[in-house]
């Protein structure tokens, strides 16, 4: 693999950069549009503050990560996978939830629509 040196701010349009690899990179500030990133890995990377705004993130598997102050707007999850995720403090709110599974999952302080949800399935298993 050939190993160079960019000290300024790159600009790619319209090309084909499919299979590339970024290793030690620094990629603060970057932005994406138009993007075609299928199959796109991403491993020992620092995506705190990141913003996903209309993207296709089906099927995507997030396992081990921490995504501290990460915004997702007008996104399709649809078969998603979130495994040893912190997602301590997050909002979410206009998301369709149909089909969703929890388990396993510390849930302190969660809240559904204002009702907490562990005294919630409290009530529900005293009532079994």
């Amino acid at each position: 693999m050939q190993h160079s040196e960019l000290n300024e701010a790159l600009q790619i349009a319209s090309s084909d950069i499919s299979d590339s690899v970024f290793e030690m990179v620094k990629l603060e500030r970057v932005s994406f549009n138009d993007a075609g990133m299928a199959g796109a890995r991403f491993t020992d990377v620092n995506m705190s503050g990141v913003t996903f705004h209309a993207v296709d993130l089906s099927g995507a598997r997030i396992e081990d990560a921490l995504l501290p102050g990460m915004v997702v707007t007008d996104a399709n999850m649809s078969g998603a996978r979130f495994q040893d995720v912190s997602l301590a403090g997050a909002v979410i709110d206009q998301v369709d939830l149909s089909g969703v599974m929890i388990s396993n999952c510390t849930l302190a302080g969660m809240k559904i629509d204002g009702i907490e949800v562990e005294k919630l399935l409290a009530a529900y298993r005293s009532q079994r």
